[in-house]
């Protein structure tokens, strides 16, 4: 069900919009050598990805981000206004559009990737005072932000929030920590494993039922833990719940927890228990990593049809 089909909500949506350069290689990857394999370029960027997700569902969308005066700030700005957005982003005519490059094996796993993000650091909290920067923010009923955006943007959007749901994505491992001091003022975080532990300051190795009380003690309230196909842990408060995702053949993983964590927030604007919107979140996410396109014309119908086949989340003990 399209979370409200009547009044759809206006997202203000902050951070990365770029172009994301994929490299992936057709046959089993071997590290140190020429891998063959075709390349593909489209924009992207974790805020630009949730964007894309809340579009599919029907929501509004105001965009901020920030892009040069080249071509691909250009293609950037193309893509938005295609999308119907509305976009107060920045440009600086003498900067380079950020970029993210990406090489993924032949079953689409990251092998490595490399983000010339440079151009957010940029966004200051003066950006978000600018007239029509503050209307589009009071205009919104939610918020989507990532940790892109510098930390003192962060604290000025979460203080803007006021009582609307707002939500974050980790982005990376090194710019999680960005988060740290807006935590007990996020309605959720979506997280990574990696950046989960990056974020607690524990290994990669921690388990993710260790890493959702870590985050309960510096005060996330709300938090989702992806560790690639494997199951996603769903946290409110002291409860965590583990959730197998759908199986399915990837084409892609770029993407995929940005568009859950979109998703979600739809959900949680909309009044849904928490469970419900990290379970319509997952499934939207399965639908971007094995679809030829996203989001598909019947994006709702296909969330539906996917959290039905889905099965109950269960709970885990400790392992001591």
């Amino acid at each position: 069900m399209n979370p409200s089909p009547a009044a759809p909500p206006l997202v203000f949506v902050a951070g990365a919009a770029h172009v994301d350069r994929r490299a992936k290689a057709d046959v089993p990857f071997v590290a140190g050598a020429s891998n063959p394999g075709h390349l593909v370029d489209v924009p992207g960027g974790a805020a630009f990805n949730g964007a894309l997700a809340l579009h599919g569902l029907g929501c509004h969308v105001a965009f901020q981000g920030a892009r040069g005066g080249d071509a691909d700030g250009k293609r950037v700005a193309r893509a938005l206004a295609e999308l119907g957005f509305e976009d107060v982003s920045v440009t600086w005519l003498d900067r380079r559009t950020p970029t993210y490059t990406a090489i993924l094996d032949d079953r689409s796993e990251l092998v490595a990737g490399i983000a010339d993000m440079a151009l957010y650091d940029r966004l200051m909290p003066r950006i978000f005072s600018r007239v029509h920067v503050r209307r589009a923010l009071a205009r919104s009923d939610a918020l989507l932000v990532d940790a892109n955006l510098p930390a003192g943007s962060l604290a000025a959007l979460a203080k803007a929030a006021g009582k609307r749901p707002i939500v974050a994505i980790g982005v990376s491992p090194a710019k999680v920590g960005r988060l740290a001091a807006i935590l007990p003022l996020l309605t959720a975080v979506f997280l990574s494993r990696a950046e989960a532990a990056s974020l607690v300051e524990a290994t990669p190795a921690t388990s993710p039922l260790l890493l959702a009380e870590l985050l309960a003690e510096i005060g996330v309230r709300r938090a989702v833990i992806t560790d690639g196909p494997r199951d996603v842990a769903v946290i409110e408060g002291e409860a965590v719940l583990f959730q197998q995702p759908p199986t399915v053949v990837p084409r892609d993983v770029t993407g995929a927890g940005d568009t859950l964590a979109a998703v979600a927030l739809a959900w949680l604007w909309a009044g849904r228990p928490w469970l419900d919107c990290v379970r319509n979140g997952i499934a939207a996410s399965s639908l971007r990593i094995a679809g030829e396109t996203f989001p598909p014309p019947d994006m709702a119908r296909r969330i539906d049809e996917c959290v039905a086949s889905m099965p109950a989340p269960r709970s885990q003990e400790r392992n001591f």
